[in-house]
């Protein structure tokens, strides 16, 4: 049986983000001056761990033909022959994504995310994300 290859996408990362992650280490030095510092250790320590998982579990991988979307470190699988169209976008929504500069996914029909609003992903590299989709699913219109 032949083995499918499969192409990791890492998520592009903001400077917001890293800006985020310095407001909560600045909540923690606080919280440590008002209250005992085991519990803010214990705060501030799943406050972290919450961050970390936010920032390294978002992946996007192509295998075969599938788009598996990882957020929190577990598997979303997208068909992408049921991929209509993509673009590039600019947002700031709340989804897969830790960068305003985003991919946009459309699917043919509504089954494939359960809703009709697109997938909206920020991989690294977007061309390259855009043209190995284009490559499995010539259909797949870019907008």
């Amino acid at each position: 049986m032949e083995e499918k290859s499969k192409t990791v996408y890492r998520s592009r990362i903001d400077w917001w983000m890293w800006c985020v992650i310095l407001f909560v280490v600045a909540v923690v030095y606080v919280m440590c001056i008002s209250t005992y510092w085991w519990l803010s250790l214990i705060y501030g320590g799943g406050i972290a761990l919450l961050f970390v998982l936010l920032v390294f579990g978002c992946r996007y991988e192509i295998k075969g033909d599938q788009l598996i979307v990882y957020q929190f470190f577990r598997p979303h699988r997208f068909p992408i022959m049921k991929i209509k169209e993509v673009k590039k976008t600019v947002g700031y929504l709340a989804t897969a994504g830790m960068s305003r500069l985003r991919v946009s996914i459309k699917f043919v029909d509504r089954s494939v995310m359960k809703s009709s609003m697109p997938l909206e992903i920020s991989p690294l590299d977007r061309d390259a994300f855009i043209a190995q989709l284009k490559r499995i699913n010539p259909a797949i219109v870019e907008g």
